[in-house]
């Protein structure tokens, strides 16, 4: 549970921090053609007419991608894409779909602690995990934030390069 919240805030932090680079210059990452077709939601409303509409725009796009979590592989290719990662052979969809395991065990693990009542004497039925393939699987996961955060990170100091802006 916690190398999932690990990649949540991970993946929040790097889409919110991000974003605003890589939509500035022409690439992968935009979205607006996207998000602003058909009906505007109340929230889309919201942040066009925020005193800065391109950073609350941004902020509900990482709400929109994260949700309260990251659920999967289908939130993980979902951001992949957000970060114009869609071409990159560490990120394609195979590679992400081999990371369900990891999400299907947390899932399994945070719904047994949900069904555990706080005021009671507790059970001994706990599920045997391995050890080492659960280490196995955080490693994974925790390998596969690198397939993100070094590509972005790329594409980000490419990207204030062109803009005339600072690069650590």
């Amino acid at each position: 549970m916690f190398t999932a919240a690990g990649i949540d805030a991970c993946l929040r932090t790097l889409l919110r921090d991000s974003l605003p680079t890589l939509l500035a210059t022409p690439g992968d990452a935009h979205f607006l053609a996207n998000r602003l077709t058909g009906e505007l939601t109340k929230a889309t409303k919201t942040a066009v007419t925020d005193i800065d509409p391109r950073s609350a725009l941004i902020d509900l796009y990482v709400e929109d991608l994260t949700g309260s979590s990251i659920q999967g592989a289908k939130d993980l290719t979902r951001c992949r894409n957000a970060l114009g990662l869609k071409k990159d052979p560490a990120l394609d969809d195979a590679i992400l779909t081999g990371h369900q395991p990891f999400f299907n065990a947390r899932h399994e693990v945070v719904h047994e602690l949900d069904l555990v009542d706080p005021s009671g004497k507790g059970t001994r039925g706990r599920r045997h995990r391995d050890l080492a393939a659960v280490g196995a699987q955080c490693d994974g996961a925790l390998q596969l934030m690198h397939a993100f955060i070094a590509p972005t990170a790329r594409t980000v100091k490419a990207a204030r390069r062109t803009t005339g802006g600072s690069t650590p």
